[in-house]
């Protein structure tokens, strides 16, 4: 009975057999996708310059990915990185 039940369920939200897998598939795709950045900071009371700074820049990562894109060019990196982390800041 219960496999029945699922089998309705399946029917009300997909039309064929292959939408089901290829919303499996995808599902699956997703699945696999990177983690996302972590960030654990502590002991952040007066530091709210340096906190800023770490959020805006993604711990390095931002960087780390204009280089990846702009690696064989002549682009600027710190001063990409920098338009990136201040915009308001820096188009001024």
């Amino acid at each position: 009975m219960k496999e029945e039940n699922y089998y309705k369920l399946l029917k009300e939200i997909f039309v064929n057999k292959e939408s089901v897998v290829t919303e499996l598939i995808n599902l699956e795709a997703i699945l696999r996708l990177p983690k996302g950045t972590e960030h654990f900071i502590s002991d952040v009371h007066g530091e709210y310059d340096a906190f800023d700074h770490v959020l805006r820049n993604g711990s390095g990562s931002v960087k780390e990915k204009i280089k990846e894109c702009f690696n064989e060019t002549e682009v600027d990196i710190d001063d990409l990185a920098t338009l990136i982390y201040y915009p308001e800041e820096k188009l001024n």
